[in-house]
């Protein structure tokens, strides 16, 4: 790996992490220098704007997320079922220990002007993903487990499907503070998903998982938990410490 290339991803490492302990809004381009040694020319060499930083992040996120796809699609399974929801489980924001970064998120792509940071990620994706799910059709329409007249299409829809929930699920996440409330509609989003895509592949009922419940709710608490902390002050600027941010 290049210098240039090794300090870019120092800068977004960085970043993430005092973007997720600190918040996006109270975390100052000024601050990641400092906690880095690095000067300002350096910074802007690589990233446009503290935003154009972040975007970079979600980038990142995604590829990891699709890597990490593939690898678990390319092992052994029993069934075809089992790699389709091995891909779709691995490559899922709502893992338990990623609360940092789905807070960053939705605390930033999934309000009213986070739109077009929200399609760039869904589409980096969709890019990405595409052509597994493609040939997980492929074979399950040989073995007999799906059923397909046009593959590349079954294939996006089930994408799509795939990220419509992952946006229901952060926007529940990002709007909702009554706890029962929102994880009842997060397991209930839930099915409602696995059942659509079931129906999409003709597969028998109850073959899709997409997420393990348990592991969402368990996500769904701590993101709560989390908030509460935050709006308590526990993290906020000392008394008469001037804000930072951007």
């Amino acid at each position: 790996m290049k210098k240039g290339d090794l300090r870019r991803n120092e800068v977004i490492e960085t970043a993430e992490r005092l973007f997720s302990t600190k918040g996006y809004e109270k975390t100052s381009v000024q601050d990641i220098l400092d906690e880095m040694h690095f000067s300002k020319g350096g910074f802007y060499h690589h990233f446009d704007s503290k935003l154009s930083l972040l975007e970079a992040i979600c980038e990142q996120r995604t590829m990891e997320m699709c890597e990490t796809a593939s690898e678990i699609g390319a092992r052994q399974y029993r069934r075809v079922t089992e790699r389709l929801n091995a891909i779709l489980g691995s490559s899922a924001l709502w893992k338990t220990g990623s609360e940092g970064f789905v807070g960053l998120l939705i605390g930033v792509a999934y309000r009213e002007d986070g739109a077009l940071m929200r399609e760039k990620m869904k589409n980096a994706q969709l890019r990405g993903m595409l052509p597994l799910i493609e040939k997980v059709i492929e074979a399950g329409c040989a073995s007999g487990e799906f059923y397909a007249t046009d593959r590349q299409s079954t294939a996006e829809l089930i994408l799509r499907l795939y990220l419509q929930f992952t946006d229901d699920i952060a926007f529940l996440m990002a709007g909702e503070d009554d706890e029962s409330i929102m994880l009842e509609s997060m397991v209930k989003k839930l099915w409602v998903y696995r059942s659509a895509i079931e129906h999409v592949l003709i597969a028998p009922l109850g073959s899709i998982v997409l997420f393990d419940a348990d592991e969402l709710v368990e996500l769904g608490k701590n993101i709560l938990r989390d908030r509460a902390r935050h709006r308590a002050g526990t993290d906020a600027p000392a008394e008469n410490e001037p804000d930072k941010a951007d």
